[in-house]
């Protein structure tokens, strides 16, 4: 890849190096970082790499990079806000898919961009969205920006290739490994480590980053299980590879989902975290 022109950290560059290494880009990428503008500079550099004529993308000296770098493409698509709405609408995902089996004008892909997906990307709007990330059109490309990747539902991030970039929201050490003691609890053949360890759940103002960091490492398990390389704590998810199949570790995955919506609505903690446990138990058991 041609990274003249943009300045991304080593890192970076090496992931995407990586990731172009087959001559394609992932369709279905998420850019999450802190800072809006660096991922918004990532966020137009897959975009010319996308619709790029020349063998080393993007070459930036194109028609179509060029274009694309004006935000001036007909086939690269930013995601714009209806009038006096706050979030996208289920309408205009429906607009979208039908504008993604439409051929492009001029370049070889059509690229669609969707910015602030944290606030902006409504849950309804997010299932309406699903199908066409599950199936979509050849030469197709999504890329979603955002601070936080684990406010978006297990579903799409099961679909994605995340991008952390270098300074993206992280979690705290004790977040980590109340994390860490649950997902080894999962997978431990007794019950009372999994059950000790959901009482860090009673902390309501902290159950949802430790559920967002076992999501993490239960989607580092589906990462490892499909050849690629964690993001958090390798070793963690190493385990909760070993020991599940893809099927249960989104299940396990819809579970922490599940749990923080019945936290949010005020249920019993001691009854809900024993509800937890049982339905991780049950997933990791049954056939």
């Amino acid at each position: 890849m041609n990274f003249n022109g943009f300045e991304f950290d080593e890192p970076t560059k090496r992931l995407l190096t990586e990731m172009d290494g087959g001559g394609r880009l992932p369709h279905a990428l998420i850019i999450e970082s802190e800072q809006e503008d660096k991922a918004a500079q990532l966020a137009l550099f897959l975009s010319m790499a996308a619709v790029c004529d020349n063998a080393e993308r993007p070459c930036g000296v194109c028609k179509n990079c060029l274009n694309a770098k004006k935000k001036n493409h007909p086939d690269v698509q930013y995601l714009q806000l209806e009038p006096k709405k706050k979030q996208y609408t289920v309408d205009q995902m429906r607009a979208l898919i039908a504008d993604a089996y439409i051929l492009p004008n001029e370049a070889n892909a059509k690229v669609y961009v969707l910015e602030k997906c944290d606030d902006r990307f409504s849950t309804l709007a997010q299932n309406t969205f699903l199908k066409l990330s599950e199936e979509p059109p050849q030469n197709v490309f999504f890329i979603l920006l955002c601070k936080s990747a684990h406010r978006l539902l297990t579903t799409i991030l099961s679909r994605f290739t995340v991008i952390r970039l270098k300074g993206s929201a992280s979690f705290d050490e004790e977040t980590l490994a109340a994390a860490k003691s649950i997902a080894e609890g999962i997978v431990d053949a007794r019950e009372y480590p999994l059950l000790k360890a959901l009482l860090c759940l009673q902390n309501k103002e902290q159950a949802g980053d430790i559920l967002a960091a076992v999501k993490q490492s239960l989607r580092d398990a589906l990462v490892i299980l499909s050849g690629g390389d964690a993001i958090g704590d390798r070793e963690t998810a190493q385990k909760l590879a070993s020991r599940l199949t893809r099927k249960k570790l989104l299940q396990m995955m819809e579970l922490c989902d599940a749990m923080l919506g019945k936290i949010k609505q005020n249920g019993n903690i001691n009854l809900l975290t024993t509800w937890m446990c049982g339905e991780f138990r049950r997933i990791t058991w049954q056939r």
